[in-house]
């Protein structure tokens, strides 16, 4: 992971958008669009200049494809294997990870991740 914490942020922003995406059964992204979708979705990003968003968003797409989360093709990259959303047990961080990476926490590097709970949507607690 990046020691700049704007790239830090972005990318688990992106991790997440991927996640919930590919959920959604999409699995292809257009590099172009990305920067757009982010600033749209999340608060965090929408006063953000889209020029500095698009600029550090070419950082997080390297890490990214350095670490073997996704294979760029062009202007479009595609999700490589299924994403997990795991907690740390130490630092309770949610990490965003695919089967190809090393489970181990982005955040502090601690080993031991757990199934990040669902949640009970319309469910009376018992």
């Amino acid at each position: 992971m990046s020691s700049d914490p704007a790239i830090r942020e972005l990318e688990w922003y992106v991790r997440d958008h991927i996640f919930r995406q590919s959920n959604a059964g999409k699995d292809s992204f257009r590099r172009e669009f990305l920067s757009h979708e982010i600033a749209a979705l999340y608060l965090r990003y929408r006063n953000t200049n889209p020029q500095q968003l698009s600029n550090t968003m070419k950082f997080v797409i390297e890490i990214l494809t350095s670490r073997k989360v996704i294979m760029l093709d062009s202007n479009e990259f595609k999700l490589l294997g299924r994403m997990r959303r795991l907690q740390c047990a130490k630092c309770f961080y949610i990490n965003y990870l695919t089967e190809a990476e090393p489970r181990s926490c982005l955040r502090c590097s601690h080993g031991e991740l757990q199934e990040f709970p669902k949640r009970n949507v319309g469910r009376s607690p018992q």
